[in-house]
């Protein structure tokens, strides 16, 4: 009788090869199983992802947050290994296929839309005119990083601080906090000479460029500035009519009424836009008052109905929203998640995480698909505050929360979306609350 063969061994590089590919395997299930998870069930993990995302300080401490995640991930991965091979998994043609439909899933994640479904970039809506690089220069000598805004220190009022300061409405204290507090005004408005000046040479330009390019850490105006001189302004110009000397409060005002209104039309961001509205508003106000309670001669009529004149409303409504979408365009466009996660975020405090976000951007984050849920909404809204069908933009603004809602597909592009849209219904009613301001003023000084 012959003794039977002895069992064939597998050796050890081939073992230690199977164990490799086995391992990869289950990791790679195990990560699926977390976006899942996370899918399904995103709060608080969802929350704080978002915080990490975008450097807000979470209520978890981050290194906390990482050390449980990866602590979870390890032991999850660990059972499905062991699970794996206990079922036999661990024969090469069940792992090929086992490849092969992680590869599936793998495609399914990374594949992104064919092409940005409404391109636009800066140049478009707001292009560089003869004067514009000058304009823009003489404006940004108040820009965020320039010494004369991080020097500038508006003038203080002594306590109590000003009721109703800023807000010239007819139906508030105006006149009672202008009065009051004359004396300080009047010596905040001789401190402000300089800015004075600067105002003076940036309301010399018929037209005011913006040249900002779309990055997250461009330089933006300091609304301090803008604020502070607009504000006494327009308080200087309602004493004067208080005085009787309306033609001199007219022309007191124009310059802010006239650089709020120039900021507008050119400007790359939302920011700049919403800080000429806001002068505006305060100048419209200003303007019904001065003729409320002074005489105001047709020349000074003239001038302040031709400061009020020009301008296309529901173009200008349009390109206050288009400012936002191409800012988005040329600041996230070509980047992976863990470039956006450290230009957006507190990328510099975790580069390895930036690294690893890098790694599996293709699979979390589809960067088309993400730039055209933002453009969808952009569109739409453009349309609706165009014709100034305001009361719908919220149930827009629903449906758009609903697009961006957590799933298996593209969680980091909707997770990093969801976050990124400021509140536009305030901010389009203020821009059509200022054209009606400034339809019935110049209604009122054109009058016969």
């Amino acid at each position: 009788m012959n003794a039977p063969n002895p069992t064939s061994i597998e050796p050890l590089a081939q073992r230690g090869l199977r164990f490799a590919a086995l391992g990869l395997q289950a990791v790679l299930v195990t990560l699926l199983l977390l976006l899942l998870g996370l899918t399904a069930w995103p709060t608080p993990v969802y929350d704080q992802l978002q915080a990490l995302m975008y450097g807000i300080h979470p209520s978890v401490p981050s290194w906390i947050l990482c050390f449980g995640l990866g602590l979870a991930l390890f032991l999850v991965a660990l059972g499905v290994f062991l699970a794996s091979w206990r079922l036999q998994v661990r024969s090469w043609w069940r792992i090929v296929l086992g490849y092969v439909a992680l590869g599936v899933v793998l495609a399914y994640l990374a594949h992104d839309e064919a092409a940005i479904r409404h391109p636009l970039t800066m140049e478009e809506i707001s292009p560089v005119f003869p004067g514009a690089e000058e304009s823009f220069n003489v404006l940004m000598r108040y820009g965020k990083a320039h010494p004369l805004a991080q020097k500038f220190k508006a003038p203080e009022f002594k306590p109590p601080y000003p009721s109703s300061w800023g807000n010239p409405d007819a139906s508030g204290p105006w006149r009672e906090t202008i009065t009051a507090r004359r004396a300080e005004i009047e010596a905040h408005w001789a401190e402000l000479a300089p800015v004075r000046a600067w105002w003076a040479e940036l309301n010399a330009f018929d037209r005011i460029g913006d040249l900002t390019p779309a990055r997250e850490d461009a330089e933006l105006i300091a609304f301090q500035v803008f604020r502070t001189m607009s504000q006494h302004g327009v308080a200087i110009a309602s004493l004067q009519a208080l005085d009787g000397r309306g033609d001199d409060a007219i022309d007191t005002l124009l310059p802010i009424l006239q650089v709020g209104r120039k900021l507008q039309p050119y400007s790359r961001t939302l920011v700049r836009a919403m800080i000429g509205v806001v002068i505006e508003r305060m100048s419209l106000k200003t303007a019904s008052f001065i003729l409320d309670n002074s005489a105001v001669s047709p020349a000074a009529r003239a001038r302040l109905a031709a400061a009020l004149q020009g301008g296309d409303p529901e173009a200008g409504a349009r390109h206050l929203l288009s400012t936002e979408y191409a800012f988005q365009l040329g600041a996230v466009g070509g980047k992976r998640l863990g470039e956006l996660w450290a230009e957006f975020g507190s990328g510099g405090v975790h580069p390895w995480l930036q690294r690893a976000f890098n790694a599996v951007s293709p699979f979390i984050y589809n960067p088309r698909a993400t730039l055209n849920l933002y453009g969808d909404l952009y569109v739409d809204l453009q349309d609706l505050v165009g014709r100034r069908q305001l009361e719908q933009m919220d149930p827009r603004m629903k449906k758009f929360e609903q697009d961006v809602r957590p799933s298996f597909k593209n969680f980091f592009g909707k997770l990093f979306v969801s976050t990124a849209v400021p509140a536009y219904s305030k901010v389009c009613q203020s821009y059509w609350t200022n054209q009606d301001l400034r339809a019935a003023l110049l209604a009122r000084v054109t009058k016969p």
